[in-house]
């Protein structure tokens, strides 16, 4: 490269190379009616320089009951409270949910709207902009399964809305269930959690691996399968003493009894009471649910929902 330079100038080997002046420092600044250079400027000069403009959307937690940055930090903190009642994977998507980072096609595929308009659109083939609203709630092969809950849940004046899933705080009861509104918190919090796991992952399974729909009894009775092994390791990791286990496992009685979940716990047998306050780790149960839209029988003792670490 030195070759190059010498010869395109016609510089002598070994000449010195004629002085150049020098230029003051590219950098330089106003402070105090004095013009200093980078180097000078003191460190408040340089935060406003690499001061960040606020973000033009607004705060996932933001509502109409939460303006304040107070408020969105009390919001978020209950929320990561109520997360962790699920298991970490179903506690992590609802989590992501309400902080709007799950990938649907409205937010992962909108560049491609110009050139392919169903890029957007529902994985279920409707025809509907794919929102998280629409991806978790609204799409008609979802809802149905929000209604089979809420129709055990009416007796308690508990809602399975979009309003109330994305933001926890609004959950509330009947006046009638009010001290017992903790432990229906709970309860509520491991089954919606639950369902939108498997909302997400039916989602995926469709879109990426070519897998058919299920049919609304599939999404039923897997729904209510995995709320049940959710409540299972919960209650496996209190104390057998604790006030609001006492109370959840009385509230589970009740919901037991309830139409919709009637004939799915008979025909599982998933909840024993004696089962909850026992150290068994085993549940029985007489059949195995699949995909297929049919049940196989298999050995109960072969089927564990939740196998704890001494199983």
């Amino acid at each position: 490269v030195y070759e190059q330079v010498r010869g395109v100038f016609n510089l002598r080997a070994g000449a010195r190379s004629p002085g150049i002046p020098r230029t003051n420092h590219p950098f330089f600044g106003t402070v105090k009616e004095t013009s200093q250079s980078f180097c000078s400027w003191p460190k408040k000069k340089l935060f406003s320089l690499a001061y960040h403009a606020p973000p033009v959307t607004s705060h996932p937690a933001k509502s109409a009951t939460r303006v304040t940055p107070e408020d969105w930090t009390k919001y978020m903190r209950f929320v990561r409270r109520a997360c962790r009642a699920p298991t970490p994977v179903q506690g992590d998507v609802w989590l992501r949910l309400i902080l709007h980072m799950l990938p649907v096609n409205n937010s992962r595929f909108a560049y491609k709207q110009l050139t392919d308009p169903e890029a957007i659109a529902c994985v279920y083939g409707c025809g509907n902009v794919e929102t998280e609203h629409h991806a978790f709630h609204t799409c008609n092969e979802v809802f149905p399964t929000w209604q089979f809950h809420a129709r055990a849940w009416r007796w308690f004046g508990v809602h399975f809305d979009w309003a109330t899933i994305s933001n926890i705080d609004s959950f509330n009861v009947s006046p009638t269930c009010a001290a017992n509104k903790p432990a229906l918190f709970k309860l509520w919090t491991l089954l919606t959690a639950s369902v939108l796991h498997t909302i997400w992952i039916q989602h995926n399974a469709i879109k990426y691996d070519g897998k058919t729909p299920w049919s609304q009894r599939v999404w039923e009775e897997t729904t209510f399968i995995g709320w049940m092994a959710a409540v299972r390791r919960w209650l496996e990791l209190q104390d057998p003493t604790d006030a609001l286990r006492i109370n959840v496992l009385a509230q589970l009685a009740k919901l037991k009894r309830q139409r919709p979940y009637n004939t799915l716990w008979l025909k599982y047998q998933l909840l024993d009471p004696r089962i909850f306050s026992s150290n068994s780790v085993a549940l029985q149960a007489p059949y195995l649910f699949n995909t297929q839209n049919h049940c196989a029988p298999i050995p109960s003792r072969t089927y564990l929902l939740w196998q704890s670490d001494s199983g």
